[in-house]
């Protein structure tokens, strides 16, 4: 009989050392939770980098609609439109009077006599609207919708470096 209870005793005893291990188990989940959390961290700025990618996407997507707005109201009239709310403010959605994602302010000014194309702006005259786009940002959507190139073709940078998209004649 006294070796059963010693026995038993010592499963007991052998349990008690069993919670030590506790300690190691609460370590062992903390680091868990830092490795969750450093996931997460992570998974947060890739969705970021890939939601400030969609918003360029965006903005050069509106830039050629704006341009095809302009073209269909002078192939309409006959003219080019002398200002953006001649172009028809229903054709032009609320992203143009809203300005872009990346702030600014949209303008419009027409082709001139001199042949010179007209260009669709984005300023940023206003410190309400601060642009925030850098030239890595502009070369990426030039790379989208023109030639890649800043100081060629449709899409490039004008005055203050902001960027412009060009509309009828030959940029």
């Amino acid at each position: 009989m006294s070796s059963t209870w010693q026995s038993l005793l010592q499963r007991q005893r052998g349990l008690g050392r069993s919670s030590g291990r506790r300690g190691l188990v609460l370590v062992e989940l903390l680091l868990l939770l830092l490795v969750l959390l450093l996931a997460m961290v992570l998974l947060f700025m890739g969705l970021g980098r890939i939601r400030h990618q969609a918003r360029l996407e965006q903005f050069g997507a509106d830039m050629q609609a704006f341009a095809k707005v302009f073209e269909q109201a002078r192939a309409g009239n006959g003219r080019w439109p002398a200002t953006a709310e001649e172009a028809g403010p229903p054709r032009l959605d609320e992203r143009w009077a809203d300005g872009s994602d990346f702030g600014g302010e949209y303008g419009w000014v027409p082709p001139d006599a001199a042949g010179r194309p007209g260009m669709i702006t984005l300023t940023a005259f206003s410190p309400n609207f601060p642009l925030e786009l850098a030239r890595a940002d502009l070369l990426v959507i030039d790379r989208r919708i023109d030639d890649g190139d800043l100081a060629t073709g449709r899409f490039r940078t004008g005055f203050n470096g902001w960027p412009v998209y060009l509309v009828g004649g030959n940029p």
